[in-house]
């Protein structure tokens, strides 16, 4: 399934692939969530497809080893689990991956003409791992094409950049987006505009939102919000109000609802000032989750503060 906000950066890609213009390597980089590690999935089954054609086959003796997930030219480095925590995924890709990829690709192939590899997020590698990596990025062994996938090329070095051909994902169109929604997911329109706000723009949350039903939390949220910024409830109340809804879409959502008011009291420095601050606080108590900190504590705090801006 092809989304419609992908369509310009896939149309680029096949205008390359007709004309035979690939490069070594690849970043393709835009929001998370909009749906680049699917586009790039179908880039390199185009790249090993045996009928040389994009979008792939689909029947080739390629296609469906990719679709077995057994295809012995298709590498992929991606968060892998930790050898100390059984269970866990590592948080950066490492240097022995680059080491066993660099292995794999030079071996000969064995059903396509080339080898792909597939390397996502880029942007989490560390500096061991770029390291490793920039030479096989410049001169790759053989018939080789790396895809890599960013979600914050902003933080990705300059190394890694300046030797790859860039391929942007542009952020959804508003009014597509929720057009998608409205007809794919059959949701009402006040729904799908609702869930893509609280999803910061991104159609493929948004649409998760609305098949598990977290936009009723997100719409519980702003109420309560409102609720008490209105005077008609406190934070006590409040906190009691919010606790089933998971945190770390708890305090994206205060985040998001803070910057909208920022804009709202904006001809009032001293008050947009301090919505500021605490659109920052909402941002830094986010990032504690993963801490023994009281996240109980952290919200009720947050919303006595809430509570003491003047309408």
């Amino acid at each position: 399934m092809m989304y419609p906000w992908l369509e310009p950066a896939d149309a680029e890609f096949a205008e390359r692939f007709a004309e035979n213009r690939l490069p070594h390597a690849l970043l393709l980089y835009g929001p998370r969530d909009s749906g680049k590690t699917e586009l790039a999935t179908g880039f390199i089954a185009s790249i090993l497809c045996l009928k040389n054609q994009h979008p792939a086959c689909g029947s080739c003796r390629s296609c469906q080893l990719l679709k077995s997930g057994a295809h012995p030219d298709r590498q992929e480095i991606t968060f892998e689990e930790h050898p100390e925590k059984p269970g866990d995924l590592r948080k950066e890709l490492v240097v022995s991956q680059v080491r066993r990829l660099i292995a794999a690709l030079n071996l000969t192939n064995t059903i396509s003409p080339r080898k792909a590899a597939f390397i996502h997020p880029v942007e989490a590698s560390n500096q061991s791992t770029v390291n490793a990596l920039l030479k096989t990025l410049e001169e790759p062994p053989g018939e080789t094409i790396l895809v890599l996938v960013s979600h914050d090329s902003g933080h990705l070095p300059a190394t890694i950049r300046s030797r790859c051909q860039n391929l942007r994902v542009c952020p959804a169109d508003t009014t597509r987006a929720i057009d998608w929604l409205c007809a794919n997911l059959k949701a009402g329109r006040a729904d799908a505009e609702a869930a893509l706000q609280a999803a910061a723009g991104s159609p493929l949350k948004a649409a998760r939102m609305i098949r598990d039903g977290s936009i009723e939390q997100y719409h519980r949220t702003l109420s309560v919000m409102e609720d008490i910024r209105q005077k008609r409830s406190g934070p006590g109340s409040a906190t009691d109000a919010l606790a089933d809804i998971d945190p770390d879409l708890l305090w994206s959502w205060i985040s998001l609802f803070a910057a909208a008011e920022v804009r709202r009291v904006i001809s009032s420095p001293a008050i947009a000032t301090e919505v500021s601050r605490l659109q920052s606080l909402a941002d830094r108590n986010r990032t504690l989750l993963p801490t023994p900190v009281r996240k109980d504590f952290l919200l009720q705090d947050w919303l006595i503060q809430w509570s003491r801006i003047r309408a």
